[in-house]
């Protein structure tokens, strides 16, 4: 598998593809295989760390080289969902749960496959996994069993009865099924040890709860998954499902749902993680590098300085805005590029915003390319130019598809 996935790495071209065209090829290619496999059988964890590894240097270096010194975001944090902080690669760890789950949730709900009554082997967390994430309906009882599903207000008798669950064989609580437990009380004959005070209490909380349940025979049970609206699996719901708990990413709507060009959005993220290789930056890693802003040249250079808190920058966003009629919102106070794209949005007409989030993408890359005109080609800052390469870039972009932008009046 990972002479599979380092075979399709497009060794010549690489280095010259664009950090946005590395993205794409990874996840419909590079994952495309891994992933694949992990349908069927799980995958060793030093495969899915090379195939990582593989992944890992294309993106940052273009090829199958060490990443030292340009690895700008942790790889775990790469591989989150969008809405988490990621750029959507897939985490083959997590991922891997999510596909397995799938045969444990066929066996149970398709009892027509020739395999179903045949155990499947599976890690304990796939197991732990499954259980915590279905819950079950009771008709006939037939299919649920008692001692391991959720079929009481969706908990497992070991949520309300620990010790007596304990005191069950495990042969008895993989076997017996609801119908069977019910029938002249079975489920009893299955306690064995010694009857502590404990025990007994949970058995005749037990055996409440049993009072008022009955069997319909005519119903069959229904196994319901919890991550979805219909109730039936799917990969994406339990992937996502592995990722409850995780704080949400500010700002990732706006990044993933404006019209944007994949680079330009890639920018955007890394800009507001402030992981740009700023003149800061580089002083703060011990690296040589000219401390004042190329464009301003007044004040250190940061990320948040250079895009919106620089005087150049402000000119920019000011010509910008005045073109359309617009005033220029207030820097004072702001927390970063998030709480600017606020402001800045929050100046449009709700009718045009999804226009006003576009343009605000590519004054942001434009005054990053002046910058690094500056920086790399020892051209002098001017906002003229940035200027004409923000009405150009918009009509191209318009051209490609940016409705919203042509809506604005900038054109």
């Amino acid at each position: 598998m990972v002479e599979k996935v380092a075979s399709k790495l497009p060794v010549c071209h690489g280095p010259l593809m664009s950090r946005s065209g590395r993205l794409v090829w990874i996840k419909s290619v590079l994952m495309a295989m891994p992933v694949f496999a992990m349908m069927a059988n799980s995958l060793p964890a030093w495969v899915k760390a090379e195939v990582d590894a593989i992944c890992r240097k294309f993106l940052w270096a273009g090829s199958d080289q060490s990443v030292r010194g340009r690895s700008l975001v942790a790889w775990p944090m790469v591989a989150r969902p969008l809405e988490l902080g990621g750029l959507g690669v897939p985490d083959l760890k997590l991922y891997s749960i999510a596909l397995q789950t799938r045969w444990l949730w066929l066996q149970r709900t398709d009892e027509h496959r020739v395999w179903s009554d045949l155990p499947i082997k599976v890690a304990a967390e796939v197991r732990a996994f499954f259980d915590a994430s279905i819950r079950v309906e009771i008709g006939n009882g037939r299919r649920t069993l008692f001692w391991r599903d959720r079929w009481v207000s969706g908990l497992v008798l070991a949520d309300i009865a620990p010790a007596l669950t304990a005191a069950i064989p495990r042969r008895t609580a993989k076997s017996l099924t609801m119908a069977e437990g019910l029938n002249n009380r079975r489920w009893i004959r299955g306690i064995v040890g010694g009857l502590t005070v404990t025990v007994i209490a949970e058995y005749l909380r037990v055996w409440q709860r049993l009072e008022g349940l009955h069997l319909r025979e005519d119903v069959e049970d229904r196994v319901i998954w919890r991550w979805s609206g219909s109730g039936q699996y799917c990969a994406r719901s339990a992937y996502r499902a592995l990722y409850l708990g995780f704080v949400p990413f500010l700002g990732s709507e706006l990044i993933w749902r404006s019209w944007m060009p994949l680079r330009v959005k890639i920018f955007i993220w890394l800009a507001f993680r402030r992981r740009h290789w700023t003149a800061n930056r580089h002083r703060r890693h011990g690296l040589d590098a000219r401390e004042l802003c190329w464009l301003c040249d007044q004040e250190p250079e940061t990320c948040d300085h250079l895009l919106f808190r620089c005087q150049f920058a402000r000119a920019v966003w000011a010509r910008v805005l005045d073109k359309v009629g617009l005033h220029l919102p207030r820097v004072a106070g702001c927390s970063g590029l998030l709480d600017w794209w606020r402001r800045f949005r929050g100046c449009w007409p709700a009718t045009v915003r999804k226009g006003a989030d576009t343009l605000f993408g590519l004054v942001c890359w434009s005054l990053w390319k002046q910058r690094n005109a500056c920086c790399f080609r020892g051209e002098q800052a001017s906002t003229a130019a940035v200027l004409k390469a923000i009405y150009e870039a918009a009509e191209l972009w318009v051209l490609g598809g940016a409705a919203g932008l042509g809506t604005l009046g900038l054109i």
